[in-house]
């Protein structure tokens, strides 16, 4: 058997693993969009010492109000808790609330919310500290949490343990929106403020923040008066280490227990003793971005022949090492809004030809764009391949590399010159997130389609069991009408110490509280 070979059989036994933790971790759902669920209850973990996580960048801000981001989410899952959260798997678990239901268009939502939590300061956690929460995000314009729950309305204390949100407009990913949501305590947040909070944060979290060395690491200590299961290790660093080889020598050597590391790197950890590669599907979908406005590419044909150009296994293989499964639709499966069967585009460069061909093309250039620096360690090359490729088919590509930060500033000010080379990894694990920014009036939506504004409104009024068939319209005008061209769903490849138990979430973030480890 082929090491090629035996890595797809891992791949595979992952994936049964993971869609039978979402059967065995996914909440009881009731009738007309409620859910009703006990929660965890308290337990005795051990001391199983300390444990030093990587991660690759460092958050500006930790701070659940004023902050929105991956990297932030890894402290905030461990410090703070949200009204609901999202597990490793992906599904919707109860948090803070213990149950909730929403009205049949799903623009109110109520949540009963778990009696007897305190925050690690020892105060109550109330009602009116979620309220707070929320509505302080609401009234910051510096908050880069207040576009993801811009649609209240109004939010309020129907009683001592019950709050209540109307929105704006129907939203059926309610639920995914209120898990990254952080809650603060109202007296500690108003005594400190933004500026100093965030060196000093107080949550109800299965951990305590403990210090923030800015540019070096984040520690934290277990909650011991969680109301939830005790976190497993008792002790945890965040270590903020930026190059992918400085994470494979770190876990080599035993100074980082965990670290994600680039899929070339897997072979440097085969018959190690002290370490050990895990491997997970991750909700990241790498694709390319097209300014269907700018020149040659506001013309359909050449558009459609752009995805039938690109030999998605041909660079899967050579360039990812076999860490990727081809795709046809923006969202990956695990995420809400992935249609099961949805077709993949198969490389065909004849038919790509004949399009180019049929479309009158000029032979003038078109831009694609990508991070050369601070993105994928495999971006560079897989552009250049991706430009290969269309070139093959009549295309005259003009690589722009760019440093990862130039990139994103020009995909936020919607200021892309032709193609881009993008990934997506919705850490709400929803599909509405991601339609809103690609395809529907987000910064990296250049079609501006009243088609596709309606469909993203019928997904969001959607009830659960009719979303699918919305989502499939949504990816059917996509592949039409090509804004974008989804390629691949990666896989999250980390290296481990070999004493560390603990499978990787699908959205990358870490659960700190479920990283066990073994007696060294």
């Amino acid at each position: 058997m082929s090491m090629k070979t035996q890595r797809r059989g891992r791949l595979m036994a992952l994936g049964v693993a993971l869609a039978l933790g979402s059967v065995l971790l996914s909440g009881c759902m009731g009738s007309a969009g409620s859910a009703t669920s006990t929660g965890g209850g308290a337990t005795t973990a051990p001391d199983n010492g300390s444990a030093t996580l990587a991660l690759p960048t460092e958050p500006a801000n930790i701070d659940p109000i004023m902050m929105r981001s991956i990297s932030a989410w890894n402290m905030y899952y461990a410090v703070f808790d949200g009204l609901t959260r999202i597990d490793s798997a992906g599904k919707i678990q109860p948090g803070l609330a213990t149950e909730w239901k929403s009205n049949a268009t799903q623009d109110v939502w109520t949540f009963t919310i778990r009696k007897g939590v305190t925050f690690q300061d020892g105060s109550a956690l109330n009602v009116s500290d979620i309220v707070y929460t929320y509505n302080k995000i609401l009234a910051s314009d510096k908050s880069t949490n207040r576009v993801a729950i811009a649609m209240i309305s109004k939010v309020e204390a129907t009683d001592d343990h019950t709050v209540q949100f109307t929105l704006k407009n129907p939203f059926s990913a309610w639920l995914n929106q209120v898990a990254t949501i952080g809650i603060v305590p109202e007296k500690v947040y108003e005594a400190e403020g933004p500026d100093k909070f965030p060196n000093a944060p107080v949550g109800s979290g299965p951990y305590k923040f403990v210090s923030w060395n800015h540019g070096v690491d984040y520690k934290v200590t277990r909650n011991d008066d969680y109301w939830g299961d005790k976190a497993k290790i008792k002790d945890i660093t965040f270590s903020f280490v930026g190059a992918p080889d400085a994470r494979v020598t770190g876990v080599e050597s035993g100074t980082l227990d965990t670290a994600i590391i680039p899929a070339s790197q897997v072979p440097v950890f085969t018959g190690a003793s002290n370490a050990k590669v895990v491997e997970a599907a991750s909700n990241q979908i790498a694709f390319i971005g097209v300014n269907t406005t700018a020149g040659a590419l506001s013309n359909l044909k050449v558009r459609q022949a752009i995805p039938l150009a690109i030999d998605r296994k041909s660079i899967i293989d050579s360039l990812l090492n076999g860490y990727a499964s081809p795709t046809g639709q923006p969202v990956a499966k695990g995420v809400t809004g992935y249609v099961d069967g949805f077709p993949t585009p198969k490389y065909d460069l004849a038919a790509a030809k004949k399009l180019v061909a049929d479309s009158g093309y000029d032979g003038s250039e078109i831009t694609l764009q990508y991070a050369s620096t601070g993105g994928s360690p495999t971006d560079p090359e897989v552009a250049q391949a991706i430009a290969a490729d269309l070139g093959k088919a009549g295309l005259k590509i003009k690589l722009v590399g760019a440093e990862q930060s130039s990139l994103s500033l020009s995909l936020a000010n919607h200021q892309i010159t032709g193609l881009y080379l993008n990934a997506w990894s919705p850490s709400s694990m929803d599909g509405d997130v991601v339609v809103s920014q690609l395809l529907a009036g987000g910064p990296e939506d250049y079609a501006r389609s009243p088609e596709m504004a309606q469909l993203y409104l019928d997904q969001q009024a959607a009830n659960a069991d009719k979303r699918a068939d919305v989502f499939k319209k949504i990816w059917s005008w996509n592949a039409t009408n090509v804004s974008n061209v989804p390629l691949w769903q990666n896989t999250n490849t980390y290296a481990a110490a070999s004493t560390i138990s603990w499978t990787p979430a699908v959205d990358g973030i870490y659960r700190a509280a479920e990283v066990g480890r073994s007696a060294k």
